[in-house]
Formats: C-alpha cells, sequence, structure tokens
C-alpha cells in the first residue's frame, strides 16, 4: 500500500516548485531549482540502481546523480578501500562531472561517505541527507569483533542472514541479499569494518550545514523517542538537524516507499 503524502511536504513542495515557475509574482528573487545538482549514494553492499523509482520525482526539480560506491555494482574496487578513500573519489566524481555545491543524500554507510566528504567540504555541500545514517559508529566491541569473526568464516551465510533481514517484502529483501553477496568481497569487508571506528559526532557539532535524518524502523523503532535515539547516535550536539520518521518501512526506504521517500528529500532540498 502507498503511503499518503503528508499535507505539509505536498503544500511545501507545490509551493516550492510555483516560486521558481516562470512569472511567478515574487518581491525578492525566488530559488530555482532547476539545474541544481543532488548526489545520491546507496549504501553497503548495495549498488546505484535502488534509486531506480526515486529518480524520476527527483529528476523534475534536480540534476540528479547516482554515485556508486567502488567493489559495488559495475564499479571497479579500490585498492585500499575505507570511509576516507571512497569519500576522496566521490569528490573525484563531483569534479569529473562538473557538480558544483549539491545536496548529498546517503543511506546507511553512503551516509557516512557523504558527512565524511561535506565536513572536509563544507561549503561545497548545500545539504546534507542521512537516510537511516549516523555520524558514530553505534555497535558495541562485542558485536564488532562477532562480525569479523563471521566475515572471516562464515561470510556468504552472514551477509544472507543480515540483508534478508532488512526488510519485510520478500521480493525486496531476496534483491539486497542478491546486490550484497555481487559486492566485491574485500571491499566490503575492509569497508565494514573500517567502519567501526566511524565517529564525527564532535565535528558534527560545528557544522553549519542544513542536515535532514529520515528514519525507517531500523533507524528510529520508535517514533516518539526519536529524539533520544538521535541523541544516541551522536546527533545531540548537531545545530541545523531536523528528521523525519518513517514508522513501518525498512532500511530501504527508497524501494519500499520511493514516491514518499522522494517526497521527503524534495520538500527538504527545496527550502532556501
Amino acid at each position: 500500500m502507498k503511503r499518503a503524502l503528508p499535507t505539509v511536504l505536498i503544500l511545501t513542495l507545490a509551493a516550492a516548485l510555483a516560486a521558481a515557475a516562470p512569472g511567478a509574482d515574487t518581491a525578492t528573487p525566488a530559488f530555482d531549482p532547476v539545474g541544481s545538482d543532488m548526489v545520491l549514494i546507496h549504501g553497503l553492499g548495495s549498488d546505484a540502481s535502488v534509486w531506480k523509482d526515486v529518480l524520476p520525482h527527483l529528476q523534475l526539480g534536480f540534476r540528479v546523480w547516482t554515485y556508486e560506491m567502488p567493489g559495488h555494482g559495475r564499479t571497479p574496487p579500490l585498492k585500499d578501500a575505507t570511509i576516507a578513500t571512497v569519500a576522496a573519489d566521490l569528490g573525484r566524481f563531483l569534479a569529473a562531472e562538473g557538480i558544483h555545491t549539491p545536496v548529498l543524500v546517503g543511506h546507511g554507510f553512503g551516509g557516512m561517505v557523504a558527512m565524511t566528504y561535506a565536513f572536509d567540504h563544507p561549503q561545497e555541500v548545500r545539504r546534507l541527507v542521512m537516510i537511516d545514517a549516523a555520524p558514530r559508529q553505534a555497535a558495541t566491541r562485542e558485536a564488532k569483533a562477532q562480525v569479523a569473526e563471521q566475515l572471516s568464516h562464515n561470510y556468504d551465510a552472514y551477509l544472507a542472514g543480515y540483508y534478508g533481514l532488512l526488510s519485510k517484502d520478500q521480493a525486496i529483501a531476496d534483491r539486497v541479499v542478491d546486490q550484497a553477496l555481487r559486492t566485491e568481497q574485500i571491499t566490503f569487508t575492509q569497508l565494514l569494518l573500517n567502519s567501526f571506528a566511524f565517529d564525527l559526532s564532535d565535528e558534527l557539532n560545528d557544522q553549519d550545514i542544513p542536515i535532514l535524518v529520515i528514519g525507517s524502523d531500523s533507524l528510529l523503532p520508535e517514533p516518539e523517542r526519536a529524539h533520544e535515539y538521535l541523541g544516541g547516535y551522536g546527533y545531540a550536539g548537531a545545530r541545523t538537524i531536523s528528521f523525519k520518521t518513517m514508522p513501518g518501512v525498512g532500511h530501504y526506504v527508497m524501494l519500499e516507499e520511493p514516491d514518499y521517500t522522494a517526497t521527503v528529500i524534495a520538500a527538504f532540498a527545496l527550502q532556501r
């Protein structure tokens, strides 16, 4: 069942598009979304194709690009894959494509990459959207040790079991498991283990980049406690953060609710 779009988001999006229309009667120059760049970054074990159903909606108001991480999909791996080296590769992609001051949208691990790049280049990113992503890795030391053990001795079964639980929709679960198993194994392992030390919560407190956090049931299982959860994930000191909960939706929000996901992103990105 498709989720009904919230009235406030519909009105916000409609107003922004109307203001940018030719002949709009405004006293000050309107923000024109046409030509503005947006870059969508998939998560670990995924690929750029997960954005397929979101793209048509966002392309109405933006130049939309999908960045595919090394070792994922059809993109060759890096020799030494870390969050930092992938963020640097993202920078090369932006430069090569002539993308200027984009809105970066990162899903899961892609959010870590987007945040790393944005904090290193704060004047070059207009807005940041984090989908089920946080400024620090919340796993315990014991959990990290267990994951490392599984990656070493039970790789395929671990990925199938983990990714198979990320959506209640069996077709989507099967799809994301297949994508994860197709990801280059060394790259996946390097990036996952590297993410265990990820922590930009202190740097976040000094940033002025507007940030939207979109939380599925995976990130914010109890919407009424969203502030508490976000604080625990490292967002407590953020000065320019807003959030949107998506109750009943699994981690792959762009696959389960593409229309709604696009509307939430667009409404935030179209703000002045």
